[in-house]
């Protein structure tokens, strides 16, 4: 399975080094999951509705991944509940464009649902593992949370002051 979903620049405000996310559990599936061959990327993307080609919907340069594991195996939760996937490498988020997140894996035992919202045409989108293109672009995104520390500008008093 190849999955991607892109966050507008809009939902999440300022830049922030993301070093995990967060899925909100829905009803249906397991508690918990075994992926193999377990990748998760993250870019950017310029656009507010993904295009069928997988790679075709970063920015050039900005695919990096950041966690893998084979096994993976998910936390344990209950419905109505967090799952967090940490990452092995940050990354950072400029504020600025659209960030794009993209999930995949060859084959694995359980299943995770996740809350979704109606987003918009072609948000999110699934594909065979591997594949180029998708099978299937949805109208919605998954609750997702951000997790890491946001950016703030280096100011002196004085500046600060001076801004009143």
């Amino acid at each position: 399975m190849r999955y991607q979903v892109v966050v507008l620049a809009s939902e999440i405000g300022d830049a922030i080094n993301i070093d995990s996310f967060s899925w909100k559990r829905s009803v249906g599936g397991d508690p918990q999951g075994t992926f193999f061959d377990m990748k998760i990327y993250m870019g950017l993307c310029s656009g507010d509705a993904l295009g069928a080609n997988f790679d075709d919907n970063y920015i050039s340069g900005t695919r990096i991944l950041v966690m893998s594991g084979s096994p993976y195996t998910s936390p344990t939760v209950g419905m109505n509940e967090w799952f967090e996937f940490v990452f092995d490498t940050p990354f950072w988020y400029n504020g600025q464009d659209n960030l794009l997140i993209e999930v995949e894996w060859s084959s694995g035992v359980g299943s995770l649902y996740s809350w979704v919202w109606p987003a918009g045409s072609d948000r999110s989108m699934y594909g065979l593992y591997g594949g180029a293109t998708s099978l299937v672009r949805l109208s919605t995104a998954p609750n997702l949370r951000l997790n890491g520390t946001l950016s703030l500008s280096n100011s002196t008093f004085a500046r600060i002051k001076a801004a009143f």
